[in-house]
């Protein structure tokens, strides 16, 4: 280009643009901005944070999620015990000493005397935004369920969201699964029928649908409950059906050993050659010369002659 430009531009702009940019850029922006942003995001940020930040934080942050324990709270006029974990930290780091599981306890130890029927009152029981107390595993005590009695070992206090439940059934899930409907008192629906195996004679071949089954069996309906009687004996009693079923047993006057005098007897009741009712475990044969080879081989003449 010229050392001493022309003090009027060209009529027409160069096909090209210059390969440098104007020291002197533009003092306004085009007048139109992109009608859409760009596809990545700038490589720097803006050196300054925004002047108008988000009109206003809530006011109520969300309650933390779990079980949250009570404390005290002195304020005028809010006078009590809360348990929304708002808590402040010296106290959430000294549970042992500030926190409590129930309502109750909380209100007892820091607003006792005229302070703690106005404690208790500001949440009553039937509040649906206040779980009044929370269960744990009683361990300690009787060790058939869960409790809500306040009187917790301190150690659960320093890990409530492990140990503190806010309803008796999901205590109940979570510590004594195994034994669910003990330690929720309830029963749940029968499924599989109504019979039982009673075993609480020990001797005992009966089944039973008087709906005092143990719990435990509850928590396996499948194999313990069945819907008849017959059903029931079968699965459980399957040795002594007939006592179980309460009928006069059958015999099938097939051949079977009788061990204690070494012969050969017929499956059913009677004289001889009857020799009672086979018991499920004894192998039974079409007749006597059968039962005595495969059973008495050793002794075949013997066994022959004594059974009759």
């Amino acid at each position: 280009p010229s050392d001493v430009p022309s003090l009027v531009p060209s009529s027409q702009p160069s096909s090209e643009p210059s390969s440098m940019p104007s020291d002197q850029p533009s003092a306004e922006p085009s007048s139109q901005p992109s009608d859409e942003p760009s596809s990545e995001p700038s490589s720097e940020p803006s050196s300054t944070p925004s002047c108008s930040p988000s009109s206003a934080p809530t006011e109520s942050p969300s309650k933390p999620p779990g079980v949250n324990l009570f404390y005290p709270e002195w304020v005028p006029g809010r006078a009590g015990c809360r348990n929304d974990g708002d808590e402040p930290d010296y106290m959430a780091v000294n549970p042992t000493d500030w926190l409590s599981s129930t309502m109750q306890a909380c209100c007892k130890k820091f607003f006792g005397g005229y302070l703690y029927d106005s404690c208790m009152g500001r949440y009553p029981p039937d509040h649906d935004d206040c779980n009044v107390m929370l269960y744990y595993p009683d361990w300690e005590g009787a060790n058939k369920g869960c409790v809500d009695d306040g009187m917790e070992p301190y150690y659960m206090l320093t890990n409530s969201e492990y140990f503190f439940s806010n309803s008796r059934e999901e205590c109940c899930k979570k510590f004594y699964e195994w034994d669910f409907y003990t330690c929720t008192g309830t029963l749940p629906e029968l499924t599989n029928g109504e019979y039982y195996p009673d075993w609480t004679g020990g001797s005992s071949t009966t089944c039973l649908n008087d709906n005092k089954m143990p719990k435990y069996m509850l928590n396996n309906q499948p194999w313990y409950l069945s819907t008849s009687l017959r059903k029931c004996c079968e699965r459980h009693f399957y040795w002594d059906i007939n006592t179980c079923l309460g009928t006069d047993a059958v015999g099938t006057e097939k051949w079977f050993v009788k061990w204690d005098t070494n012969t050969c007897v017929q499956d059913c009741t009677g004289p001889s050659p009857c020799g009672g009712i086979a018991k499920p475990w004894d192998e039974t044969f079409n007749n006597k010369n059968d039962c005595c080879e495969e059973k008495m081989w050793w002794d075949l003449k013997g066994c022959r002659s004594r059974s009759a």
